[in-house]
């Protein structure tokens, strides 16, 4: 027997377009229950009790939640239809809370029970529909601001966000207006302007040629840099900042905005190591390719024009207590080099745009570049196809929101040479979408997992505040030949932190997050010799297929103990994973840490495990979809870049890695480009 929603409601009656009422009755619960109205503490100040009264309700996160939602695809909006189908059904009810009834009709404990075995269910897909309802609930309750502007809980978390933007503020590029269905003519189309693109874009134009950039995202600077979460997300990043993996085990940040990545990046700058090099050219075949010097020449190059140092690398308080821990330990650790001058107002808020232009990003530099020489920049403009005709590229169909309008039009260009720089995500999705079937297009897909341990300190740590990225730790990123993982930290504003501390009742998890400006986090950055894979859907759109192997699984559990042992030797009183299930060590009444504990938190970690959705997982980085190579049958482009069959098809991302950075690979892109460029700009 089954139970499902009705779906005869019309359209226009729906909550949020695309609910019914049945079915948003459903996420009320489950956000009534994720967030009730609780009694508070005796002896709290007017500002907690209001904090623990706060319940969904008054902040309406069922309607954002429908609202966020109701930008997704189809499929998306229908999965998820379908887990609240499930919810109605008394049988579920009966299997994960003891009672057969539907969520609906169960107590406020019997919710919570619910909601926690899905959490914990052997079942990945009640994993997964788990951390779809909560992770957005969580940053949403945590970073939407009200009519006001100000998130109500922001003052107990004591969290101060950015001033509005200036209103003076230049905009220096001019993107090109489409107006109508319009055919344009170059010597060179770039799809992307990130870390590959703005590169490339610069290089062609300095060379004279005619350049068109196409950016799927908009135009965001000094101007209207918002610097907050829940405006800034949606805006800034690929998928309104809604990107994971298919099973939604690997949360994914990617830019999506004129500079991609580099403009909501942490600024880290890693050259490439040498003996990841090395392995390079072992895959690839393509022998010298990556250790010669005019490769390291491009470093230098690169690193000049984004003004690479280490005298913006101050460390604010999080930086400095990996720092101290690490040395506590006798570990490695060291200032990060970072692509940012005169970084004096420190304000943490990086990862949203900088306000005041100290970050170096290509749209910064490069791009700038480019513009100044004559490029036109079309943003909001969606790559559909690669044009070809007899194994020759013709040029690009396009798509262009014309937002003051309201419209869409069409854009037909005309070019011989093609540079596709969409991302590791977007550029196997263009080259499929066009028709091309090397069996390598999306496959060997990279992504650097991540995990993140949080310490709570005595003292206010503020993880929001200052230089996000200055210092590292490079102790273990050799357990098995090149392969390991680094230490580094993360901001946490608000809505990160709701979004990924663990819900095990409601009261539990407001008390954790009133302690947010105690808390520093370290991150577990592994170099994956795992791999995943990039396909489409039946839109041609890119799905991510990556599930973390259990060989990298190894890595990120021995980063998690070491990364306690860090903590504990910086001073904090407790540590905690981002596991489903309580996993942690808190201090004992004499201030001591015992070996015990700790022998005991490692067996936790290996217990309760790093499968999908067990464990929050994320990544930053995407890496190898068009991997360069010396063959055709085991990789997609040459040593040049370009794809294999196609003449004047390039490929100007970090999808030609032929195996993961081990860095942060901002700097490995710009360099790889910079370097094939100096060859490509001599035959456009």
């Amino acid at each position: 027997m089954t139970t499902t929603i009705s779906s005869t409601t019309h359209a226009e009656s729906r909550v949020a377009g695309w609910l019914a009422s049945e079915e948003f009755a459903i996420l009320e619960a489950v956000c009534e229950t994720l967030f009730p109205s609780l009694e508070p503490p005796a002896g709290n100040s007017e500002a907690e009790q209001a904090y623990y009264r706060r319940s969904a309700h008054d902040l309406d996160l069922a309607h954002l939640i429908a609202e966020t939602l109701a930008q997704e695809p189809p499929e998306a909006q229908a999965e998820f239809r379908q887990l609240l189908a499930l919810m109605a059904n008394p049988v579920s009810g009966l299997l994960l809370a003891g009672s057969a009834k539907s969520f609906l009709e169960l107590s406020a404990a019997k919710r919570a029970r619910y909601l926690l075995a899905m959490a914990n269910s052997p079942l990945g897909q009640l994993r997964q529909g788990y951390q779809a309802m909560k992770r957005l609930a969580g940053f949403i309750y945590f970073s939407a601001p009200t009519e006001e502007g100000r998130n109500p809980n922001w003052e107990v978390l004591d969290y101060t966000p950015a001033p509005p933007p200036p209103a003076d503020a230049p905009q220096p590029i001019r993107p090109l207006a489409i107006t109508e269905d319009t055919t344009l003519d170059a010597d060179a189309i770039v799809i992307g302007s990130g870390a590959g693109g703005g590169v490339a874009a610069a290089e062609l134009a300095l060379a004279g040629k005619s350049v068109i950039v196409l950016e799927k995202g908009g135009y965001n600077n000094e101007a209207n840099f918002t610097l907050q979460e829940a405006q800034a997300t949606p805006e800034l990043y690929l998928n309104h900042g809604l990107l994971t993996s298919k099973d939604l085990g690997v949360v994914i940040l990617a830019g999506s905005t004129l500079g991609g990545g580099t403009v909501v990046n942490w600024t880290t700058s890693f050259r490439t190591p040498i003996d990841v090099l090395e392995e390079w050219e072992t895959i690839s075949g393509l022998r010298g390719r990556f250790t010669n010097a005019q490769y390291q020449e491009s470093f230098a190059a690169v690193e000049q024009r984004i003004q690479v140092n280490t005298e913006n690398s101050a460390h604010n308080r999080q930086n400095r207590l990996l720092y101290d821990g690490c040395k506590a330990l006798g570990y490695h650790t060291e200032e990060i080099p970072r692509n940012a001058v005169g970084c004096d107002q420190r304000c943490g808020t990086c990862g949203y745009g900088c306000r005041y232009g100290a970050k170096q990003s290509t749209m910064k530099t490069y791009l700038q570049d480019a513009f100044d020489h004559g490029t036109r920049i079309i943003v909001n403009c969606q790559a559909n196809k690669v044009l070809m005709e007899n194994g020759q590229v013709q040029g690009v169909l396009a798509t262009v929101l014309n937002k003051e309008a309201g419209r869409t039009y069409e854009l037909t260009l005309h070019a011989k040479t093609v540079v596709v720089a969409a991302g590791t995500l977007n550029t196997p999705a263009i080259l499929l979408r066009s028709g091309l079937t090397n069996k390598h297009i999306g496959q060997h897909l990279h992504l650097h997992p991540t995990t993140t341990l949080a310490g709570l300190y005595p003292d206010k740590v503020y993880p929001w505040q200052g230089v996000m990225q200055s210092a590292y730790s490079d102790q273990f990123g050799r357990l098995d030949g090149n392969y390991g993982y680094k230490l580094e930290v993360p901001p946490a504003h608000p809505g990160l932190l709701g979004l990924a501390t663990p819900w095990f009742s409601a009261r539990e998890y407001r008390e954790q997050m009133a302690q947010a400006a105690h808390i520093a986090t370290i991150i577990v950055l592994s170099r994956d010799k795992g791999e995943g894979s990039v396909t489409l859907d039946r839109h041609g759109e890119p799905i991510i297929n990556y599930v973390v192997s259990v060989y990298d699984r190894k890595h990120l559990m021995h980063g998690l103990r070491q990364s306690a042992r860090i903590h504990f030797a910086a001073g904090a009183r407790e540590i905690v994973t981002l596991h489903n299930q309580r996993t942690g060590v808190k201090r004992g009444s004499d201030g001591s840490v015992s070996a015990q504990d700790l022998r005991e938190f490692d067996r936790a970690i290996e217990r309760h495990g790093m499968g999908p959705n067990r464990n929050m997982t994320f990544t930053a980085h995407q890496m190898g979809t068009c991997r360069m190579g010396n063959d055709p049958k085991t990789s997609v482009t040459n040593e040049h870049g370009e794809v294999y069959g196609v003449k004047g098809l390039f490929v100007a991302d970090g999808s030609l890695f032929p195996a993961a950075s081990g860095v942060n690979p901002m700097l490995s892109i710009m360099a790889l480009v910079h370097n094939n460029y100096q060859y490509l700009k001599t035959v456009v």
